[in-house]
């Protein structure tokens, strides 16, 4: 894989996962497992066709997984351990950063 297309790769998991929604989708299937789109719906709060649209950009960015069950999908973590370490990562710096501000103002 060239260098340009890992770069790629990289923000478009940063770009996916730095919208609310998604964050608190992929929040919820590693703290849950897998979920159905109605217990996403219903513990998000947001409606089926947004959580939809959602579902759809961290599948293309490669993070969900999904399985169809006759009327049912089931969405879970692609790479746990992963997905886990990064926001782990991004909520640190977010901390920090936040400190840096509090203590500006």
């Amino acid at each position: 894989m060239k260098i340009r297309e890992k770069k790629y790769r990289g923000s478009l998991i940063c770009r996916t996962i730095g919208y609310p929604i998604s964050y608190a989708i992929v929040r919820m299937l590693l703290e849950h497992g897998p979920m159905n789109l109605q217990q996403i719906v219903k513990r998000v709060k947001r409606s089926k066709a947004t959580v939809c649209v959602h579902l759809a950009k961290l599948k293309l960015a490669n993070i969900v997984r999904y399985e169809k069950e006759w009327r049912k999908t089931m969405y879970w973590i692609k790479y746990p351990r992963e997905v886990k370490k990064f926001l782990q990562a991004c909520e640190e710096l977010v901390e920090r950063t936040t400190k840096r501000i509090k203590k500006d103002f």
